[in-house]
């Protein structure tokens, strides 16, 4: 299977694993007499299921060394990005609306240039997305 898929199976694995342990969790303890799952088939499958997950982890981590660089530097662009977004730009007279304080406002980085350097980060984050997805497609694990 190629690193797409195994990304993919990942989260599938994720969501099932979830799921069996709430099936575990929730007739676990019951009312004597109910019917429902199987607490011990469900905690055998979830530990199974999780044992799964911690190979097919172990296998992507192995197989992502050749561009793990790629993978830190996407995760950074994207928090750059992310924060410079929540920059404020604002510029000029403002007047607080519940003192009626007057304050003058100056950026650094104004909207036009935060924009930018979104946009920047953004082109930079997609060419590395798309490098990532290329190697993941072509990698087998």
């Amino acid at each position: 299977m190629n690193l797409t898929k195994a990304l993919k199976h990942k989260k599938k694995l994720v969501k099932q694993i979830d799921e069996m342990f709430i099936r575990f969790s929730k007739f676990n303890s019951v009312e004597k007499g109910s019917i429902g799952y199987d607490p011990e088939q469900a905690y055998t499958q979830w530990v199974e299921l999780t044992n799964n997950l911690i190979d097919l982890k172990t296998k992507i981590h192995i197989a992502n060394v050749g561009i793990a660089d790629k993978i830190f530097k996407l995760g950074e662009l994207k928090s750059m990005a992310s924060k410079i977004r929540n920059v404020s730009t604002q510029e000029g007279t403002v007047k607080d609306r519940y003192t009626d304080a007057v304050s003058e406002y100056v950026t650094h980085m104004n909207l036009f240039a935060k924009d930018t350097r979104v946009k920047e980060l953004e082109e930079q984050i997609e060419t590395l997305q798309e490098e990532i997805e290329a190697y993941n497609a072509l990698t087998m694990i």
